[in-house]
């Protein structure tokens, strides 16, 4: 395996360093964005259950004082909370706004990761094409060219010129096939970080709604 990523390296040409670059690119995303977002669910969690606390021992300004983060949660329990004394519709909606906000920020790059898992296998296809077509436009050209093309394709140079080619579609399958297990892999977690937003703005309102008799 190994000597034929050397051998796909060494002879891809333009086309596997295009492929490269995808690779690099979707590589650094997926590996900043998996940094980012794997922490987030513990990190959404604790604060959800700081706010809850501070509601039961000393009610929303409390709550909202202990709000200072600045991570999505407590950006969108803030927003909550700065408005529930406009009714719990209102809180609602302030809440759900800001949570909805925090969507590009938690999708930002997977994007151009299942761009990658997209593109790279057509570059390879374009590569191996580009290849098969210089592989025959030398034999066409050699003064010593095969009488037949089950003739050119025994010969080694034919044969090591076809693998070459050939290098590009493997490379590209490669890329394309790591780019789409890390897209799947980080929208799940970043469609997870989401739903915990939505929870927490449509848990809010009624969890204060339910401290309001006892307060009363």
């Amino acid at each position: 395996m190994i000597a034929v990523l050397r051998h796909i390296i060494e002879h891809g040409g333009l086309t596997v360093a295009l492929i490269a670059l995808v690779s690099l690119a979707a590589l650094t995303i997926a590996i900043e964005r998996a940094w980012r977002l794997l922490p987030l669910r513990r990190r959404f969690a604790a604060v959800r259950d700081a706010c809850n606390e501070a509601l039961l021992r000393a009610g929303p300004a409390q709550a909202l004082a202990g709000m200072s983060g600045d991570d999505a949660m407590s950006r969108v329990l803030r927003a909550g909370l700065l408005a529930q004394e406009r009714g719990p519709e209102t809180m609602h909606l302030a809440a759900r706004a800001c949570a909805q906000r925090e969507v590009a920020g938690i999708e930002r790059g997977l994007g151009v990761i299942q761009i990658a898992a997209q593109v790279a296998p057509w570059l390879g296809l374009m590569g191996t094409v580009v290849g098969l077509m210089e592989v025959f436009q030398n034999v066409g050209g050699s003064a010593t060219a095969p009488t037949s093309p089950a003739a050119a394709l025994a010969t080694g140079a034919v044969a090591a010129g076809i693998g070459q080619a050939l290098g590009a579609t493997v490379a590209g399958l490669v890329v394309a096939i790591t780019s789409y297990v890390a897209y799947s892999l980080l929208s799940g977690v970043s469609n997870r970080l989401i739903d915990e937003l939505e929870n927490g703005a449509a848990d809010l309102p009624a969890f204060i709604g339910a401290l309001r008799p006892a307060a009363g």
